[in-house]
């Protein structure tokens, strides 16, 4: 005859037989880290006018007294090509009516972005062999002295900041040009002479 003890017994013999033949279910977890790198390449853009027309005016005539030997005109700058620099502010210049040199600057006129590995350009300006002239019908206008600059520094080359691909940052400089008048002879558009502005990474 079964007991009831005998009955507990044979119950707890069975579920121990049920429980070590199932094995327990375990969570398992790794996990591992990656290390993220960036190489970013030497990259430059430069942002320049196509063409500049400079528009000089002038009194129809001038009678001039004998205490005076030079009048001063107004300039008024027009650019054409490109969109970046769309908003470029030419500055006023005076064109001295004695034959001396005239000193022109072309302020917002180039611009440049992009990596470098000091984070700065290298900017240049040179007037191309055979290109420091405008002529129309025997009469000239020579170029010379051509500098270009920033904020900071003028001259034949400068060293600026890159700040970056973002259009936003891009570095606005000017360019400076002294026009010789001595030899023109005539009114109208002159044309033929060029500058070029070369940019570099450094």
């Amino acid at each position: 005859m079964t007991t009831p003890s005998k009955i507990r017994s044979l119950a707890a013999a069975i579920i121990l037989t049920i429980a070590m033949a199932t094995p327990a279910m375990a969570v398992v977890s790794t996990s591992g880290t990656t290390n993220v790198s960036v190489t970013v390449p030497e990259f430059i853009i430069l942002h320049y006018y196509s063409s500049v027309t400079l528009n000089f005016a002038t009194p129809d005539s001038e009678a001039l007294n004998e205490g005076s030997n030079s009048v001063d005109a107004s300039f008024d700058g027009t650019t054409t090509g490109g969109t970046e620099l769309a908003e470029a502010n030419l500055m006023n210049a005076a064109l001295e009516l004695d034959g001396s040199k005239t000193t022109v600057k072309l302020s917002n006129v180039w611009a440049v972005r992009g990596f470098s590995a000091s984070g700065s350009a290298r900017v240049e300006v040179a007037i191309p062999a055979g290109k420091a002239t405008m002529s129309r019908e025997g009469s000239e206008i020579s170029v010379s002295n051509v500098k270009v600059g920033d904020n900071s520094s003028t001259g034949s080359s400068i060293t600026t900041r890159l700040n970056g691909i973002t259009r936003s940052n891009a570095t606005f400089g000017n360019i400076e040009m002294d026009l010789d008048f001595s030899k023109t002879t005539r009114s109208g558009l002159h044309t033929g002479a060029q500058y070029t502005i070369t940019a570099t990474t450094i």
